[in-house]
């Protein structure tokens, strides 16, 4: 089997006051390039999302309107007569709360039909889904009827099928079943808990540097304290001194 890998980048949205990610409320955008055999394959864009409470109105305040797209997941998979996530999704949260929202994995022409997709997904939950990660959820808008989607794409968009957009959406959201995910019903994504998907995470969580005003150490994850100099900043990020 070919060798198939994702280079990730990640960026802190929100404006918490805890600087390490790990322990606090935040979220994360997070983007990769998959590379398969050396070749670009395609695209993987997300959200890593971890609140307390994530269905509450604070959560939604203070993490998930920091970006259009989050917060576009929050209002879809909220129930408004109960103020509360859809059901079964309570289910998930508990004590893990926090959820990776899947936006979509894009694939060029070439590299469709081998399976390539599902082991994408896979390595997303082992590379981004940490022990407080409860829920992952999937748009399966096809990317072919989304908002601007042959504006945005070029490769990852070709030769898709143009059917009407409820035919198309109802064959991704039978394909993502057979990757063990579930239809979250009266709405476009589906969803699973992580150990569904994947059987096994990453302990070294995040798996590379967060871009933001944190200085997140990019080889142990850690905060650097730069002004008590604790560390150094380069063009790849920050770094703890020990950590080199």
């Amino acid at each position: 089997m070919a060798d198939m890998k994702i280079r990730w980048k990640l960026e802190r949205m929100d404006e918490g006051a805890v600087s390490d990610p790990r322990f606090a409320e935040c979220l994360i955008q997070i983007e990769g390039v998959i590379e398969y055999d050396g070749q670009p394959a395609g695209l993987v864009d997300a959200h890593y999302v971890y609140s307390d409470c994530p269905d509450s109105g604070e959560a939604f305040s203070e993490l998930w309107d920091m970006d259009a797209r989050s917060c576009a997941v929050y209002e879809e998979i909220s129930d408004p007569d109960l103020d509360m996530f859809r059901e079964p999704l309570q289910e998930f949260l508990d004590p893990a709360s926090g959820i990776l929202c899947v936006h979509f994995i894009a694939l060029r022409p070439a590299f469709r039909g081998i399976g390539l997709g599902q082991r994408a997904l896979r390595e997303l939950v082992r590379s981004m889904a940490d022990p407080r990660i409860g829920l992952v959820l999937m748009d399966a808008q096809p990317l072919q009827h989304m908002p601007h989607g042959y504006d945005d794409f070029d490769e990852e968009v070709r030769d898709l099928p143009w059917n009407s957009e409820a035919e198309d959406l109802d064959r991704l959201i039978r394909h993502f079943e057979t990757w063990g995910m579930k239809h979250l019903q009266g709405t476009r994504y589906m969803y699973a808990a992580p150990d569904a998907l994947r059987d096994s995470r990453t302990p070294q969580w995040p798996p590379c540097v967060i871009h933001d005003r944190w200085n997140t150490c990019y080889v142990c994850g850690g905060w650097v304290n730069l002004e008590a100099g604790e560390g150094r900043a380069d063009d790849d990020g920050a770094v703890h001194t020990v950590c080199e």
